[in-house]
């Protein structure tokens, strides 16, 4: 469960959402949405973080969103970590979740990166790895499926990480198009002009 939802976080969720056409829930804690209310619109869901009792209810009324078509985002280390540290420590939130809902549950890790990668600007990169089914199992100690999870997101960004490591793009699709750098902005030009032969890049390297 998320801690501190940053907001780059939340938008790259929300538009890969739409991506893979599911409607977006994401979890966030109460106090900061309390200060975004707002954000309430674009599906944004609270969670008392540090009340036993409070975060469980919360929980508890999220489990509506668990439905066909239907994505619920859930940061399962519980706070925003240093880039470089590994996913480790994770809560026991989503596990919850998929084995109290009375039918499966499709759990698929994601993993965002930001770098700058030959480019002006740093860029967002996002991977959706292989996703598994959790029957349903109100009993099933949650331990299990939390270790399962961990491995899932830990391979899932070691691929992404491998993939940036080697600037192979070539399986990545754009979903928000950002500025071109000032060196493609003239060759951009060039091109346009006859100074410059064959297609445009828009990507260095």
């Amino acid at each position: 469960v998320a801690n501190h939802t940053n907001w780059w976080d939340g938008l790259y969720a929300f538009l890969l959402s739409r991506k893979l056409g599911c409607t977006f829930h994401i979890l966030m804690d109460a106090h900061e949405l309390a200060r975004y209310p707002a954000f309430r619109w674009a599906g944004v869901l609270p969670v008392r973080r540090g009340e036993l009792r409070g975060g469980y209810q919360d929980l508890l009324a999220a489990l509506p969103c668990l439905r066909p078509g239907a994505g619920l985002w859930i940061f399962p280390q519980g706070a925003r970590r240093p880039a470089g540290e590994r996913p480790t420590r994770f809560t026991r939130g989503a596990a919850h979740l998929a084995l109290r809902h009375g039918s499966p549950v499709r759990i698929v890790p994601v993993a965002f990166r930001y770098g700058f990668v030959s480019e002006q600007l740093p860029e967002a990169f996002a991977r959706v790895g292989r996703p598994h089914v959790a029957e349903p199992a109100p009993g099933r100690d949650r331990r299990e499926l939390t270790a399962r999870i961990e491995t899932h997101v830990e391979e899932t960004l070691r691929v992404l990480d491998a993939s940036l490591a080697e600037e192979a793009f070539a399986s990545f699709r754009t979903l928000v198009a950002g500025k071109l750098s000032v060196n493609k902005r003239m060759d951009r030009f060039r091109h346009a002009v006859g100074l410059l032969r064959g297609p445009f890049e828009a990507r260095n390297g």
